[in-house]
């Protein structure tokens, strides 16, 4: 293997960094600690990891003292831990690092490395190396590698584009108030297609929509071909295709393994609930799927609850489901935008609730106190006002949140008069954190 490492090697040492579009993500250069980045496939770990690399050599760390190695990379397949030493003893050897700048390593999908965590945390002990790791498996995330780090990691979680990084990405430039942007009609547009089309970096710069296509498709079949059924030993593809077709149609609604299960027994299909739960509980691991449990004020009772689901990014959802809702699409949006916020600030916690009067569509806690109550719905109109508004309203007297939203896509009619204790904001407002209904 050792002259794939060189080979791999040389071409990282000639290589030129790609153009980065800058990401929320405020990773700490400065922390003593194992860095890792998990997420998704295609969310754009790789190019964080160039734009952090970028960053060090903006501080006068020598190129030279950095290696990256993807390990997606078919010319090192099947590697184990002990390989990573001698990737690292042809990396001194070739490229001779400056002795008084540190080491930065950035291994990128880790995961794809047997035991890779000992080697890891064996070359953090030895104080030689500074490490960046990234992985498209919750195994990165901390709860997961706490027993083999113990302390030494902090993980963050990277998603597709949020919106305002789409917008970046289009070329957008928002100022201090979008309000007075010449582009806020051009915004408006950009959400529609940011719906529809969803977020993952490489497809934000395609024009064409087939491709559009041929791209999320080629990502959904890597996470499962690649991410699960290879790296779990699936042995019945099918089913697991199948089990994951009849989740993401639930997008945005309640999903149960017992009435999945029930389908599949009334088609003569075979498949356990175990092994349902399984196979969502894999989607989970791959951040394909995300469950949100329903609100309850003691923790066993949320726990048990039925679950909603969520999927990463709309546009797996319209890749595979024809004539998606937009009501819903909207939903799963605000849901990985909360996701997002939550990275920021983990001691949130985020839920749906169900009261007498029906379904408010997000919960956020923090420290045992209700920081805020969302609604989301495509439009309001005086039509299906009530609707939204009575579970929310009544939430509020039970709950008394710090702050009440209703989001919509489109603005509100100045004919629809909405409750004055709750804040009504477009999808652009609230996410840009604009608050200003003019827009």
């Amino acid at each position: 293997m050792k002259e794939e490492f060189r080979y791999i090697i040389s071409e990282w040492l000639a290589r030129k960094l790609p153009e980065t579009v800058a990401r929320d993500v405020n990773i700490d250069l400065n922390a003593d600690k194992i860095i890792a980045i998990a997420g998704v496939r295609r969310a754009g770990k790789t190019y964080l990891l160039f734009d952090t690399i970028k960053k060090l050599a903006g501080s006068d760390v020598p190129r030279e003292n950095m290696l990256y190695i993807n390990f997606d990379d078919d010319r090192l397949m099947d590697l184990e831990s002990g390989d990573l030493d001698d990737i690292l003893s042809t990396y001194y050897e070739m490229a001779q690092p400056k002795k008084d700048s540190g080491i930065f390593l950035f291994l990128d999908e880790i995961q794809n490395v047997k035991n890779w965590e000992l080697w890891v945390r064996r070359t953090y002990d030895s104080k030689k190396c500074r490490i960046f790791i990234t992985g498209s498996s919750s195994k990165l995330l901390s709860r997961e590698i706490a027993t083999s780090l113990v302390g030494r990691n902090i993980t963050y979680v990277l998603y597709p584009f949020s919106f305002r990084e789409f917008l970046s990405a289009k070329g957008v430039r928002l100022g201090k108030n979008i309000l007075h942007s010449d582009d806020r009609h051009r915004i408006n547009a950009l959400a529609r297609e940011y719906m529809t089309n969803g977020g993952f970096p490489e497809t934000a710069f395609e024009t064409d929509i087939e491709t559009k296509k041929r791209i999320i498709s080629s990502y959904y079949d890597a996470i499962l071909y690649r991410d699960i059924i290879s790296r779990y030993r699936v042995e019945d593809a099918n089913r697991l295709e199948m089990v994951f077709r009849y989740a993401i149609n639930t997008y945005s609604s309640g999903f149960s393994t017992v009435k999945l299960y029930n389908y599949f027994k009334s088609q003569n299909l075979g498949i356990s609930r175990q092994t349902i739960s399984n196979f969502i509980k894999f989607g989970e691991q791959t951040f394909l799927f995300y469950q949100l449990l329903q609100f309850f004020k003691g923790f066993k009772r949320s726990n048990q609850s039925r679950k909603k689901l969520y999927v990463v990014d709309n546009a797996i959802i319209t890749l595979l489901i024809s004539g998606p809702e937009y009501g819903k699409l909207l939903e799963n949006m605000v849901l990985i935008e909360l996701l997002r916020r939550k990275e920021r600030n983990p001691s949130i916690e985020l839920n749906y609730l169900n009261n007498k009067e029906g379904e408010v569509d997000f919960v956020v806690s923090e420290g045992g106190s209700i920081r805020e109550l969302i609604q989301v719905t495509y439009e309001l109109n005086q039509k299906n006002m009530e609707r939204e508004l009575r579970p929310l309203l009544s939430a509020m007297k039970e709950l008394k949140p710090e702050r009440c939203v209703l989001i919509t896509f489109n603005a509100i009619g100045r004919e629809t008069v909405v409750e004055k204790d709750v804040e009504t904001l477009t999808f652009v407002q609230w996410a840009l954190g604009a608050y200003d209904r003019k827009l």
